[in-house]
């Protein structure tokens, strides 16, 4: 099951389409790589309005969803959740970006942290800003496909801007809002990519993909893709942030099963960085953990719907 958009969304995806096209294979430099920044990309989203869709009058939060969605399913990288999900919410210029989303131990290396120019901070109590000034952070190695870094020095805290304890739950069910929508793109990529090479690998004279135990796990695998999007754009579209924990959860608990499936079925190219599934596979990994897991997620979920006991 799925929806269909209306002329606006279309026409928006439409040319969202035609703009990612020119992105969809890596410079060849960069196939063998942990990750790569699309830096391009992320200048031409800008430069488009793309990363705007939640601040344009007529669209909005689904909008923006459905952006992320498709600029995730790409083999690069772009910091497009935080900046499209996030930032709006909390009434935050376009201009304030990249962003990387800070929960927990602060000193900790930290998703898109090299390439961000702020760090919205979840400090629990209140949600700071900060600015992150050049040499400030060092890049970090990880199996992770996205960029990692960490703060050279611990920040002074102080400098930041404070935001207010009101903006706490905001970032939260936000933050669940964009980790939701890009592990269903990241799992949904893998599993299209894996469907692609199970067609053409053969193994004892037909292709991996004829057999029907290989075709019923990978369909499985879709429609848990499916179902975690289709959670991730209703969170979305709802603005309810139990449907955002209740989609983050789902997303985060749903990993495991499909990231075992994708790299069995891609053999032993599964596991090295010549073979692109990994853009997708260890990208979704890391989500796995954020905003403190499937758990943490799914107890908020009961929280915010039944209350705590």
């Amino acid at each position: 099951m799925d929806f269909d958009l209306s002329e606006d969304q279309t026409a928006v995806m439409t040319a969202l389409d035609s703009l990612l096209t020119r992105h969809r294979e890596l410079p060849a430099a960069h196939r063998a790589a942990r990750d790569y920044y699309d830096h391009a990309l992320d200048a031409a989203l800008v430069e488009a309005g793309f990363m705007d869709l939640a601040r344009t009058p007529g669209y909005g939060a689904l909008e923006a969803a459905l952006m992320v969605d498709a600029v995730t399913r790409l083999p690069g990288v772009v910091e497009a959740a935080a900046s499209a999900l996030v930032a709006p919410q909390l009434g935050l210029d376009s201009s304030l970006r990249p962003l990387a989303l800070i929960n927990g131990d602060i000193n900790k290396p930290q998703r898109f942290l090299p390439i961000a120019k702020i760090a919205l901070i979840d400090t629990g109590d209140d949600v700071l800003l900060l600015d992150i000034k050049a040499g400030d952070v060092k890049p970090v190695e990880s199996l992770f496909a996205y960029p990692y870094g960490r703060f050279i020095t611990p920040p002074d805290l102080s400098r930041a801007k404070r935001l207010g304890s009101d903006k706490v739950e905001v970032l939260r069910q936000w933050s669940r809002v964009a980790l939701a929508v890009e592990c269903a793109s990241a799992m949904q990529a893998a599993v299209s990519f894996t469907v692609q090479h199970v067609k053409h690998r053969r193994q004892f004279g037909r292709a991996l993909g004829s057999f029907q135990t290989i075709q019923h796990r990978l369909a499985a695998c879709e429609q848990i893709a499916r179902g975690a999007r289709l959670l991730a754009l209703r969170a979305a579209a709802s603005s309810d942030p139990i449907d955002a924990a209740t989609a983050a959860a789902y997303a985060q608990q749903a990993v495991q099963k499909v990231l075992f499936d994708v790299h069995q079925f891609n053999g032993a190219m599964g596991m090295t960085t010549e073979h692109q599934l990994h853009f997708w596979s260890y990208r979704f990994r890391a989500l796995q953990s954020e905003l403190g897991g499937a758990n943490a997620n799914a107890i908020a979920a009961a929280e915010l719907a039944w209350g705590s006991t």
